[in-house]
């Protein structure tokens, strides 16, 4: 089988996340996808974030009527922080049967060499989403190309141009207004119920 990863946050997840999932198995013909909230994400060992049990709850809840989108904890499962290549090298082994693929969304690839060990994380299958298009003057396509050398296993995707974030769906809430039609139903639910993000 051919399979990909998508970490993050996913404070919360929204429509956006899972239309480049869809995408990603659209174009690169994925049998599953495997979806992984991150419970202290490096990049943001700082910040406030939800408790991580009520992000895994909302994916759950929004990914739980799609038989292509499995629920991991593995990131997500205590306070550790995990990088990326080991999670890569966790799947890598307990999945040696199937191909294995990591997605990224344009602005992680173009910082992904700030990353802990990138140079293995490169060497994986990248499946990567440009944010607005992509143009091939671009220093997203200028960066594919220059590791692609290296790796051909680098495949560059549009992201249909759904311009959403967890940012935005955050002030939106705080800010008392609508966040339907940004998010699934069941997770506007959970945010409300739950008083997040006030």
């Amino acid at each position: 089988m051919r399979v990909g990863l998508y970490g993050g946050t996913f404070d919360p997840i929204h429509l956006g996340h899972l239309v480049v999932i869809e995408n990603a198995i659209n174009e690169m013909n994925l049998d599953r996808v495997i979806i992984l909230p991150s419970s202290n994400p490096p990049h943001k060992k700082n910040r406030n974030k939800t408790k991580a049990d009520l992000r895994v709850e909302m994916v759950y809840e929004a990914i739980k009527d799609n038989s292509k989108i499995i629920l991991s904890s593995y990131e997500s499962s205590n306070n550790t922080v995990r990088y990326t290549h080991e999670t890569l090298e966790y799947f890598t082994k307990n999945l040696a049967k199937h191909e294995i693929f990591y997605i990224m969304g344009e602005d992680s690839f173009m910082t992904v060499d700030t990353w802990r060990n990138y140079q293995e994380i490169l060497n994986f299958n990248i499946i990567v989403f440009a944010r607005e298009g992509i143009d091939k003057d671009s220093q997203l396509v200028k960066k594919v190309e220059k590791i692609r050398k290296d790796n051909p296993n680098i495949f560059l995707i549009d992201i249909l141009n759904i311009n959403i974030s967890s940012t935005l769906i955050r002030s939106l809430v705080k800010d008392k207004k609508s966040i339907k039609y940004l998010v699934r139903d069941e997770v506007d639910y959970i945010i409300k119920n739950r008083n997040l993000y006030e």
